[in-house]
């Protein structure tokens, strides 16, 4: 299987319905032209045989008006009870055209929304389910006030894969509204089916002759090479040597320092053939280490080194880096010291695609870690070259991005949260947090046009707002900014068919409102702001609920909403060119706080007349509050049970 499953369809799915396949197909699924080929089998009618499927892969049963032999369901924990169309009621027989109506979600507590991204869902019902055993009541036909309906779709899992069975009517629903819940409703069925990337790893390692010889020379191998061991080493006993500005102040440690230095250079060296393509950079490294050594080891001077490595001119899939520097890892240490970092490029073919096209990105490099020193063993997911010790600063050619510790800190506390909190995941979504790959390839899609962002649109000077030199909320305006257009532009391109896009919505949103929100300290946490922004803004909106102790999130609404607040921040932006900068600051405070309740003790949200207008513009940095927009009582609270989860994932990689 390949990251988006496969799916056989009956002739006569395929033959009357072409846009539920269209959809299946533009959410990344491929249609398998024979059973055994499929990952997911759907069929029309009663259960039939699942001896043709291969081991693992799962089914999809849609019930139908004409009725057979049910009885095979029984041993799924599944009896039928038909529904007689004419008169409305459960009677155990009965054909012809059935009435839409309500569906409501299954058990209690579910733990998967097989109703994502339908509104006010209404089908056609051929036959209700009662259920035993395993199975799990996914979807009910609505009941009475307080009363839960009959069940309309079981889910369970047996020895030979998942299985989804589904009394109501996909094929025939008789409006638009019903064929786009329908095809919202298969597509969740069929996702969910499908087996997860740890059963298509465990059915690959036992297939016969499945063994895969590792590539001799690829970058992973690398983590176990003589000299690479040797230079993690040296720089690993050199950065205690060091002082903040990256020299070695003290004298006595010099003697140890140069034998630490031709170390690093004669490691750099051997490794050197395996990056023919950074030979250039490689060779001036060793040149700038060893003109740190001559001139006594004082504050390094690694520009020409810099100046020569050109990672955003060989942008191929799985190619492999040596990265020595003596730099500073944001969101990890502060300190210049020497840091040795082994990685490879992340290129999948979909984004070069993106990039060569609308998307044109020239210095962006998506990476992944292959082994590292100590400076990001840390919560740094990026390689920037403004971080690198240098006597001036150049024109920056590139920036790198981790996309695996993007992803893997993304799933371990996303799925915490959403355990807490009870959040009925979407399918897709589930499968998005259960694999490591899909993940990171979602990510660099996302990072793609987020990063591109900061350089476009009605920019005030100084987007960046460097050092924060203007109040944090600025700056959390513009990180949010970036990504609720990459979340617009996601949108507008699950529309054109790139399978990837929704993922890049659900990583937007779950991200920004769970992981940002309540990772790091409250002292000026600019992106943690941005979370607990757009969290405030789809609940006020009425699209993300929080009713007895459990998360919902109404998803068709969700696009329009999210891009509302790109609107927002986008017209603040446009009216910056025409405002002084203080009027700017104000009218981006008054955004922040017309959503947040600031700190009572604030003095910004008593307004302009308590503020320091005829002062410098320090004036007003200074007051702004460390934590000028604390955390609501439900980000306290979440905080509380899924923080230690957060905190856990400084350094992680997969």
């Amino acid at each position: 299987m390949t990251l988006f499953p496969t799916v056989h369809l009956p002739d006569a799915l395929r033959a009357n319905r072409p846009d539920l396949v269209d959809h299946l197909t533009t959410h990344g699924l491929r249609v398998a032209s024979a059973i055994p080929e499929a990952d997911v089998v759907v069929h029309l009618g009663e259960a039939t045989a699942r001896a043709d499927q291969r081991s693992g892969a799962g089914t999809v049963l849609l019930l139908t008006a004409e009725r057979g032999d049910d009885a095979p369901l029984g041993s799924l924990g599944v009896d039928v009870v038909r529904v007689d169309v004419v008169r409305g009621d459960e009677r155990g027989s009965g054909a012809g055209s059935a009435q839409p109506r309500e569906i409501v979600a299954g058990a209690p507590s579910p733990t998967t929304d097989l109703l994502a991204w339908t509104r006010a869902p209404a089908l056609p019902v051929h036959a209700t389910l009662r259920l035993h055993g395993d199975a799990v009541p996914a979807l009910r036909v609505a009941g009475a006030p307080g009363r839960p309906g009959p069940a309309l779709a079981a889910t369970l899992e047996d020895r030979s894969g998942r299985v989804v069975v589904l009394g109501a009517d996909l094929v025939d629903a008789p409006t638009d509204g019903a064929a786009r819940t329908g095809a919202e409703i298969l597509l969740n069925a069929v996702v969910w089916a499908a087996p997860g990337p740890d059963a298509v790893a465990a059915a690959a390692e036992a297939a016969p002759g499945s063994a895969s010889e590792a590539v001799e020379d690829g970058p992973s191998t690398l983590a176990s090479h003589p000299a690479w061991l040797r230079l993690k080493a040296a720089v690993t006993d050199l950065q205690p040597l060091q002082v903040a500005d990256g020299s070695v102040p003290d004298p006595r440690h010099h003697p140890h320092a140069a034998t630490l230095v031709e170390a690093i250079c004669a490691a750099t060296a051997e490794l050197a053939p395996h990056f023919p393509h950074d030979a250039d950079y490689l060779a001036a490294v060793v040149k700038d280490f060893r003109r740190w050594h001559d001139t006594g080891l004082g504050v390094p001077d690694f520009l020409d080194s810099l100046e020569a490595f050109h990672p955003e001119r060989h942008r191929v899939d799985g190619l492999g880096h040596l990265v020595v520097f003596p730099m500073y890892t944001q969101n990890g240490s502060t300190e210049r010291k020497v840091e040795a970092v082994l990685l490879r490029v992340l290129w999948p073919e979909f984004v070069a695609e993106l990039e060569a096209g609308a998307y044109s990105n020239a210095l962006f490099v998506p990476i992944t870690f292959v082994d590292f020193t100590a400076g990001y063993d840390t919560n740094s997911a990026v390689l920037f070259p403004e971080t690198v010790a240098m006597r001036e600063i150049p024109r920056f050619t590139w920036g790198g991005i981790f996309a695996d510790r993007e992803a893997a800190r993304f799933r371990r506390v996303v799925r915490a949260a959403a355990e807490t909190t009870r959040l009925a995941l979407p399918p897709d979504a589930e499968r998005l947090l259960a694999d490591q790959e899909l993940a990171q390839e979602t990510f660099v899609m996302w990072d793609l046009i987020h990063d591109r962002t900061h350089m476009r649109g009605d920019l005030p000077f100084d987007p960046f707002m460097i050092k924060q030199r203007m109040p944090y909320f600025l700056y959390s305006l513009e990180e949010l900014r970036c990504d609720l257009t990459a979340f617009r532009e996601a949108v507008r391109l699950e529309a054109d068919g790139v399978p990837h896009a929704r993922l890049v919505q659900y990583a937007v949103i779950f991200d920004r409102i769970f992981r940002f929100a309540i990772t790091g300290s409250r002292v000026r946490n600019y992106d943690g702001l941005g979370g607990q922004l757009l969290f405030a803004w789809l609940h006020q909106r009425r699209v993300l609920h929080w009713t007895d102790s459990r998360l919902t999130v109404d998803w068709p609404e969700v696009p329009g909403a999210v891009i509302a607040l790109s609107d927002e921040i986008e017209h603040l932006y446009w009216r910056s060119i025409d405002r002084p900068k203080v009027a700017h600051w104000l009218a981006a405070y008054d955004l922040v706080q017309g959503t947040l309740t600031p700190h009572p003790a604030s003095v910004w949200a008593k307004g302009p007349d308590a503020l320091p207008l005829d002062g410098p513009p320090k004036g007003l940095t200074d007051a702004v509050l460390p934590d000028e927009f604390p955390l609501s009582m439900f980000y306290e609270a979440l905080a509380r049970k899924v923080g230690d989860v957060a905190a856990s994932t400084a350094g992680i990689t997969a």
